[in-house]
């Protein structure tokens, strides 16, 4: 058999959880072939979780045929065990399949129900043990788990037993960044090995360039099949099924549309690769601005970014204090600012008279002012559509200068995470055990947005069970919010922003006495509420923060430079 035989095929698969009213699978056809790395996406209720529950036959279709290497799927107690040893799925919430005693107990049940010598068993479980990194709770009980841990169990439970195919139904779900980590490493390993992996996730960036293939899912059937530059190339399909395309997909287009880049390059997957075109664009006799030549004394800059607000107060100590610790850690560098809302820019125009940048306009004065080498750092929380447009931007402009690195946001790596929990609980020194701390963000459609809801999972990993994190445009929402603290049942609740600057959003959605506001809300539930107008960018260790993301991107830009004068 080759490698790329259909190993699973779906013929015209129904499926109905209601009697046959509505369909979750609605004559879905579709060939898997092995050792392929497939990502299925679509919106939620798409189908993605029945079709592999129907793959594994946990759940058997109302009509159509799925085959199993080239065989109809037996739905004899036999034939359904011979094929749940071959096709292992993972589920999205663990605890729906661990059941055993203790870790180690939960790992031997399967692979001891297939007849395996209990030594032969010991050893398979052994190693799996050890290559998913668990050794140190192999002997704590499963539900003593945090979810993280869990997650890394319910795959070692189907790895031990060498599937030639697993299914998982978003493995990065809810995990912090740690976990999110030994589960993609995971995942890698599984591939290597040649086991055919399908993937149900929301992540188009990671799809994008972990998959082979890409299936996008809509009312039960299949919108389209290809690979992930057909997919993902295709906007159409993707406003069908709710995604974005990635963000490499996005600033490589764009630079080609701007001639910066020519279209006859390999589609690059990630940012990395696309960031090493940059770095390799032949400037000479282009006809546009090129970087000032290795002869003429640099001129280095420092582009902080910034949403913006209209709150001149918490301007002064948010922004203004970022950009000033900035200046005077880097006093060989000047700082400029830009920020990305018009409808803030254009607000503080009208009623003060004052105009900032927008990073296209820094840019532009930067250029005039003889700049040679950029770092742009964005005083953003996460790595959202904010943050994917200001790169964009920022580097349409790369042929006018030597350099351009980016620093980070503020959440993009498990240090950052763990630093800011730190920073919070250091501003909150007095939060009592019968008291809960409600922060508030801002949410995104982005799949950035991911990031709250981890982050309040780390807080309750970590012990801060009366911290709770929500966001004002998406997930976690009020509602989840008020559900949880009243499982707690404080005796006071206090609401701060999650945001870098108390404005807005501070001001009138959590604190305001509007009926809608979360501090209304809460004293509607029968809590006595305390507001603390004060925006992370007044957190010293939060502003330490972004003064180390600055450092990683100028050690960067040094050490780059120092290998190409080899």
């Amino acid at each position: 058999m080759t490698d790329n035989a259909v190993i699973l095929k779906a013929d015209n698969l129904y499926f109905s959880y209601d009697d046959e009213k509505t369909h979750s699978l609605n004559g879905l056809s579709l060939e898997i072939r092995r050792g392929k790395k497939i990502a299925f996406m679509g919106a939620n209720g798409s189908g993605k979780s029945t079709f592999f529950l129907c793959c594994n036959g946990i759940h058997k279709p109302s009509s159509g045929t799925l085959y199993f290497d080239g065989k109809p799927v037996d739905y004899s107690r036999e034939g359904l065990l011979k094929l749940r040893q071959k096709v292992g799925i993972v589920f999205q919430d663990p605890d729906n399949q661990l059941f055993s005693a203790s870790v180690y107990q939960e790992i031997s049940f399967g692979i001891l129900n297939l007849g395996v010598s209990e030594d032969e068993a010991k050893k398979e479980v052994e190693n799996i043990i050890y290559e998913m990194e668990i050794t140190p709770y192999r002997d704590k009980p499963t539900h003593a788990l945090s979810g993280g841990q869990k997650k890394q169990v319910s795959i070692a439970d189907i790895l031990v037993m060498h599937p030639e195919v697993i299914i998982l139904d978003e493995p990065s779900a809810a995990l912090d960044p740690k976990h999110t980590a030994l589960v993609n490493n995971a995942v890698d390993r599984m591939t290597e090995s040649g086991i055919t992996v399908m993937m149900a996730t929301h992540d188009v960036n990671y799809a994008f360039e972990w998959a082979d293939e890409i299936v996008l899912l809509k009312d039960g059937n299949v919108l389209m099949h290809g690979t992930p530059t057909e997919v993902f190339s295709n906007r159409t399909a993707l406003a069908q099924t709710n995604l974005e395309p990635p963000a490499a997909l996005l600033l490589f287009d764009s630079l080609c549309q701007k001639g910066i880049l020519k279209t006859n390059l390999p589609v690059p997957h990630n940012l990395a690769c696309l960031e090493q075109y940059i770095e390799n664009l032949p400037f000479a006799g282009t006809g546009t601005p090129g970087p000032v030549s290795s002869s003429t004394e640099a001129k280095k800059a420092i582009l902080v970014v910034s949403f913006g607000t209209s709150y001149d107060e918490t301007r002064k100590v948010t922004i203004d204090a970022i950009e000033q610790d900035i200046a005077d850690s880097y006093p060989d560098y000047r700082v400029y600012r830009a920020w990305t809302s018009k409808m803030i820019l254009a607000k503080v125009k009208k009623r003060d008279g004052i105009h900032y940048d927008n990073v296209k306009e820094a840019f532009e004065r930067m250029a005039a002012d003889g700049i040679t080498d950029v770092i742009v750092q964005p005083t953003h929380v996460i790595n959202g559509i904010e943050n994917d447009i200001m790169t964009e931007e920022s580097l349409s402009f790369a042929p006018r200068f030597s350099t351009i690195h980016f620093g980070t946001p503020l959440l993009t790596s498990l240090e950052d995470n763990n630093l800011l929990i730190e920073a919070i609980v250091h501003e909150f020194p007095a939060l009592k055990e019968d008291e809960v701390l409600v922060m508030m963000g801002h949410g995104t459609t982005h799949y950035a947005n991911a990031i709250y809801a981890a982050l309040d999972y780390t807080l309750k990993d970590k012990g801060y069970s009366n911290i709770f994190l929500g966001t004002v445009e998406a997930y976690p929402s009020m509602d989840s919010l008020l559900h949880m603290v009243k499982e707690y049942n404080p005796r006071r609740v206090i609401l701060a922003p999650f945001m870098i600057v108390a404005g807005d959003h501070a001001t009138n959605d959590m604190a305001s006495d509007d009926p809608d506001s979360w501090r209304s809300q809460f004293e509607a539930a029968g809590f006595p509420v305390t507001c603390i107008l004060k925006g992370l960018g007044e957190y010293k260790d939060v502003r330490s923060l972004f003064l180390s993301h600055v450092k990683e991107a100028i050690h960067s830009d040094n050490m780059k430079k120092a290998s190409h004068s080899h």
